[in-house]
């Protein structure tokens, strides 16, 4: 088996003090900003996937949650890379045990899955494929609400909507991003707008249009922009133009 420390040292070793000053600006992490705090040491996502790749097979989930709870980013990444591999193994196994602790150790780590990067690249694969497979679970549906949820828990909820859509249960993103229609938070109207965005390209336009129709004045301008993408220009204008300008 293979040591979190260990891995944490192969990543260290990577270590580009310039590139994790750019990721610092990129990632917010200035006074105030959403990433505020947080600590990168430089390393670009394919280098941190191939640390991956050599490492998920051999890496015990309990080495990989002293991963993900690493004050450094890219490590944290890693160790949620690690737990993404570990759980789509367990999919094609049909381990539902190894699954479900998998997934219950991912819910109980989200004050460590703080940044977009972080949630968009674990929260498809294992909270989204979770839920296609356990329809009956109501958790997400929980985590959308503002109420005593974080901005990153309610990212999670929205984006681990792509497998559902994926699976014909495009209702639960309609569910979700009228949910996020009053947030306060940009992150989460791009995350409501990626999802309505895959809804259409998934083949459900009336459906889309339907919740367009009934929220088109509540919805923020990039939510809207993010679902409008692949329509046509005029029908994009059309929904552009219904919006009614938010204070």
């Amino acid at each position: 088996m293979i040591d979190a420390k260990d891995i944490e040292a192969a990543l260290l070793n990577m270590a580009d003090p310039r590139q994790a000053q750019q990721m610092l600006r990129f990632f917010k992490t200035g006074k105030g900003q959403y990433g505020e705090g947080d600590r990168f040491i430089g390393i670009r996502n394919p280098q941190i996937r191939m640390v991956v790749k050599h490492t998920w097979k051999d890496t015990s989930l309990a080495e990989a949650v002293i991963l993900t709870t690493s004050p450094i980013h890219e490590v944290r990444l890693c160790g949620l890379l690690i737990m993404v591999e570990q759980y789509l193994k367990a999919m094609k196994k049909n381990d539902t045990r190894a699954m479900t602790a998998i997934f219950d150790t991912y819910i109980s780590l989200h004050p460590h899955i703080n940044n977009w990067d972080l949630v968009d690249l674990s929260a498809i694969k294992i909270i989204g494929n979770h839920e296609v497979l356990n329809p009956y679970c109501t958790l997400m549906d929980k985590w959308i609400d503002p109420d005593n949820h974080t901005l990153w828990q309610q990212r999670i909820a929205m984006v681990s909507c792509w497998m559902l859509i994926r699976h014909k249960r495009p209702e639960v993103c309609f569910r979700r991003a009228k949910k996020l229609l009053h947030s306060q938070h940009d992150l989460l109207h791009k995350a409501a707008g990626w999802m309505l965005r895959e809804v259409w390209k998934k083949g459900y336009r009336e459906e889309v249009r339907d919740f367009l129709g009934q929220n088109v004045a509540d919805m923020p301008s990039v939510m809207l922009s993010y679902a409008c993408e692949q329509m046509q220009i005029d029908e994009r204008h059309k929904w552009q133009q219904k919006r009614v300008t938010r204070p």
